[in-house]
């Protein structure tokens, strides 16, 4: 795309204290981060922004390191500032905690990593989060403008960061919210706040992600041509991804073996979970447990599948869903925030919608889908087109600049 003279330097803060708050649970290094990982919000932001002729960094801090350290991602090319932090101990209340947060934020070494990269302007994931706090602090003092998106943290952890969060968000030029239930959200709770507020989604390479034919995927993974696929890909969080829905929802629909459920994924619920599918005696789910940063094989199994389900209760603007729309793939979704703002024309957009908590539901689209191979092409290709216009990265990026150039006027 041409662009006009306005490109900037945008810090990019992921969630954490430290990054390996992120890391740990799936299983991966710093090095992973650096080398191997892609996509998500994080680095599907960074393409776009590059895309529309800014220049980002990320910026995080780690417990590992003693001094401010930078590296290239491999995947985007784009810096990685670390600044040397300690993980904050709980305290013996909410608030208690929330003010070991903000004290232990490494604001000088970000503050000289955000002069040393002669930053424009400041976006951090999440706005209901300490870091934010401390953020908008630095950005006064800088005189730098701050932004905010949203991904799925919508909940104010104590009394103390209620008052915080109140002086934050007046100072905040701009939040990147997709949900339409955390828009809503966010007028009741912030009412006297003049919220200058973006519907952007996250961005996905869609010129990537494309499927490559069914039959030679399912060859080359094993798998036999006749069978009915269904996949899910993640983070092993139970109660957040709804994990237990989906083997509940399995449950009811299949105990066939020409049909199999496919969950690729590790996390911090990942001993809980092997506990599930060993007392649910199903022997046609199969667990790749492993955090995978491969995403060849994502994209093997994505197009050897017939389906695609997720049964998640708390969602902000999920990736995964959207990398299976763009494999062709037929989307079962569950109405957790985020989702029908994916899927806003429903079969049209690429996907089934049902209610949260009703593995029966699930189940029933799943037989309705299995039934009609017809219908599943299209909406398939319905979800390609929607990924296409909507989530991809030259048309976030190109949303993107507008609303960083508008409002940081």
């Amino acid at each position: 795309m041409t662009v006009d003279q306005t490109s900037k330097v945008i810090a990019l803060f992921p969630w954490g204290d430290v990054i390996e708050e992120f890391l740990e649970p799936i299983g991966l290094e710093f090095q992973d981060f650096v080398g191997r990982m892609t996509g998500g919000w994080l680095f599907g932001y960074a393409a776009a922004l590059s895309f529309a002729g800014h220049k980002p960094i990320i910026v995080c801090a780690s417990e590992r390191v003693n001094k401010i350290e930078c590296y290239e991602h491999s995947g985007t090319g784009t810096p990685i500032w670390i600044a040397p932090a300690r993980r904050p101990r709980q305290g013996h209340s909410p608030a208690a905690y929330s003010l070991r947060r903000w004290s232990q934020t490494p604001l000088s070494a970000f503050r000289e990593i955000l002069c040393r990269s002669r930053c424009d302007l400041l976006l951090a994931q999440e706005y209901e989060y300490t870091r934010f706090d401390a953020l908008a602090w630095l950005a006064r003092g800088l005189k730098l403008p701050l932004y905010a998106t949203f991904q799925g943290g919508d909940r104010t952890l104590s009394w103390i960061e209620a008052a915080a969060r109140q002086l934050s968000l007046r100072t905040c030029r701009g939040l990147i919210v997709a949900s339409a239930a955390e828009r809503e959200r966010l007028a009741k709770a912030y009412p006297l706040i003049a919220l200058d507020i973006a519907n952007i989604p996250n961005p996905l390479n869609t010129r990537e992600w494309q499927a490559i034919d069914r039959g030679e995927a399912r060859a080359n993974l094993g798998l036999p041509q006749d069978c009915f696929i269904v996949v899910n890909h993640g983070r092993i969080d139970i109660r957040r991804k709804g994990l237990d829905v989906l083997l509940g929802a399995w449950t009811r629909f299949s105990d066939d073996p020409s049909t199999q459920l496919v969950i690729i994924g590790s996390g911090q619920d990942s001993a809980t979970f092997a506990g599930l599918l060993r007392e649910s005696g199903l022997s046609n789910v199969h667990w790749l447990s492993s955090y995978t940063t491969d995403r060849t094989l994502i994209r093997r199994w994505l197009s050897a599948a017939d389906v695609y389900v997720t049964a998640s209760r708390v969602e902000g603007m999920p990736v995964a869903p959207l990398e299976a729309m763009a494999c062709g793939l037929p989307v079962i979704a569950s109405d957790a925030q985020g989702l029908p703002d994916i899927f806003a024309d429903g079969e049209a957009s690429g996907g089934l919608m049902v209610r949260q908590e009703r593995p029966e539901d699930i189940a029933q689209a799943l037989a309705e889908l299995r039934a009609d191979e017809p219908l599943r092409a299209q909406i398939g290709a319905a979800a390609r087109r929607r990924v296409t216009e909507k989530f991809s990265i030259e048309a976030v990026g190109a949303a993107l600049h507008a609303f960083l150039r508008v409002t940081g006027r």
